[in-house]
């Protein structure tokens, strides 16, 4: 009965062990990214949403139907809007100049669009686009390749993270 009683208690000290931190290890460690923020001004930023003439397809997405209007995700630029009124003859109108955007929804016929970290309510006709509400810090900020996420580079306040590049 002493034997295993023993032994059961020398393995859960073994295990304990495991449970206390070595705190020298970390000494001198500085923990860096090897990426820098490209960051733009939210004034700009916010600015960037425009409509320009249809262009070709070069990365769609995807794809969203509302009425007789597709919206084609070009991903991280925008969307393409494809009038579909004849379905054998799909004509492109315009393209959503949205950097970043990666979603949308349309609901009473606003158009709801992931805008970086922002959510953008807006109408689109004929068009004209007219932004209706946007509520700002909605998303996360986009993570660097390493995983670090803005708030590790000291991102001011008045500035959105658009990109990393690599630092030398």
């Amino acid at each position: 009965m002493k034997k295993p009683l023993l032994l059961l208690l020398l393995l859960f000290l073994m295990l304990l062990q495991s449970c206390w931190r070595n705190l020298q290890d970390d000494v001198g460690f500085v923990e860096e990214s090897r990426y820098q923020p490209i960051t733009q001004q939210r004034s700009s930023f916010e600015a960037t949403m425009t409509i320009m003439g249809d262009r070709p397809v070069l990365n769609s997405g995807k794809i969203y139907v509302k009425d007789d209007l597709i919206y084609l995700n070009e991903k991280s630029e925008g969307f393409h809007i494809i009038d579909n009124s004849d379905p054998e003859n799909p004509v492109p109108r315009a393209f959503l100049n949205i950097p970043l955007a990666t979603d949308l929804a349309i609901r009473n016929n606003i158009v709801y669009v992931h805008h970086a970290v922002d959510l953008v309510a807006f109408t689109y006709n004929a068009n004209s686009l007219k932004i209706v509400h946007r509520e700002r810090n909605v998303f996360p900020e986009l993570r660097s390749p390493d995983g670090y996420d803005a708030s590790f580079f000291d991102v001011p306040e008045d500035e959105v993270v658009i990109g990393y590049e690599l630092v030398n």
